[in-house]
Parts: C-alpha cells; sequence; structure tokens
C-alpha cells in the first residue's frame, strides 16, 4: 500500500486508511523520514529493533493460553 497520508482525503477516508497504516508503511513515509533523519535515527536500526519487538512478542503470545474476552 502506498500513499500519501497527507493528500486530500475526507476524514472518514483518512482514518479508514490511518488504521491500515503498518510500520513499514510509516516507515516509508517522505515526512517521517525526514524527521528520522532530522532526530538522528538509522532507519535499519529501528527496523532491527522493531522487528527483535515483534519477535518477542509472538514467542510471548504463543506461550500463553488463549484469553477469553471477558477475562482480558
Amino acid at each position: 500500500m502506498h500513499f500519501s497520508l497527507y493528500a486530500n482525503y475526507s476524514p472518514s477516508e483518512r482514518a479508514a486508511q490511518i488504521r491500515s497504516l503498518t510500520f513499514p508503511d510509516i516507515l516509508t513515509d517522505p515526512l517521517v523520514r525526514l524527521v528520522m533523519k532530522a532526530d538522528g535515527v538509522d532507519p535499519k536500526a529501528l527496523e532491527n529493533e522493531l522487528s527483535e519487538i515483534a519477535a518477542s512478542l509472538d514467542s510471548v503470545q504463543t506461550e500463553r493460553a488463549p484469553c477469553p474476552l471477558i477475562a482480558c
């Protein structure tokens, strides 16, 4: 999915698109890249860090028994 977050969409269209964004979508956005550069964020290091966090969350989730909705 490649679209600009800042295009002229109606508020409801914009909200629907933002809800469907993934980290790769966000991290490849030109404005986000510009801010990351200004802040001295290394995109590859951030990607690696997020991948490690996702992997650790996946392993924790598979170790836990399913949680009934009411008890959560």
